[in-house]
């Protein structure tokens, strides 16, 4: 990549799952981490010809605990299932826009980070139901027919979780944050998963906690720069 004008601006998806605060310390790694990646994609990217790294990587961030989120229950999976079955009822389609838009906002991530806590071992409903909204058969993934089993539309993007506990993060036999996510992420092409996990928030000093987990994020960030940059060259 070298400037905007040659190649339209990759994206990073940031959907958030953080309850009832914006300054936790999942929401500061996670916003360091974006700030890291997007200086260090500038770098490595472009060269020097755009002098600010926003004008190459534009940010989407989605709160999931937002009054406005998509919400998939009884009623919108009748609409959806309608609308996939043909009807061209106003009030399918309108239910149906909402859930198609965060399909097509995902699939335009290059990118995809996810911030959640832990609760009782798995993550927060809201975050479930996003996922519900956004990974659609046929819109966020390819459905099983006759050419075979259900398959992304492209695969090889990065997937980073950052997750946070007040204790010790669970054994990995109790861990059902990031082994869900990366599973049902990669059905939709974010089969090159990453985690931060924040452990240790309730017993430990926070800002150690935060530190440490910034380090490591912008380990995660650099890697992921430098292979989407060899996938762009072996592209070419």
């Amino acid at each position: 990549m070298t400037s905007e004008s040659k190649i339209d601006k990759d994206k990073v998806r940031n959907t958030s799952s953080q309850f009832l605060t914006r300054n936790s310390v999942t929401d500061r790694v996670a916003t360091k981490m974006v700030e890291h990646l997007m200086h260090h994609y500038h770098h490595h990217m472009c060269e020097g010809d755009v002098d600010k790294p926003e004008d190459v990587l534009n940010i989407e961030e989605c709160d999931v605990w937002s009054s406005e989120m998509a919400k998939f229950d009884r009623e919108t999976m009748v609409h959806v299932w309608k609308v996939r079955h043909g009807s061209k009822d106003e009030s399918d389609l309108a239910a149906f826009k909402p859930i198609k838009e965060l399909a097509e906002q995902m699939l335009r991530a290059d990118f995809l980070v996810i911030t959640s806590p832990v609760w009782n071992f798995s993550m927060p409903y809201a975050l479930k139901q996003y996922i519900d909204c956004a990974v659609q058969a046929d819109l966020s993934f390819h459905n099983k027919d006759e050419e075979g089993p259900s398959r992304p539309y492209f695969t090889g993007r990065p997937l980073i979780v950052i997750s946070s506990s007040g204790g010790k993060a669970p054994s990995v036999h109790e861990d059902y944050v990031f082994p869900f996510l990366s599973r049902v992420f990669a059905m939709c092409g974010f089969d090159d998963a990453h985690r931060v996990a924040i452990e240790g928030l309730a017993i430990e000093d926070k800002e150690k906690c935060f530190e440490r987990a910034v380090e490591e994020a912008n380990c995660i960030a650099d890697k992921v720069v430098r292979i989407h940059k060899l996938q762009l060259a072996m592209n070419e």
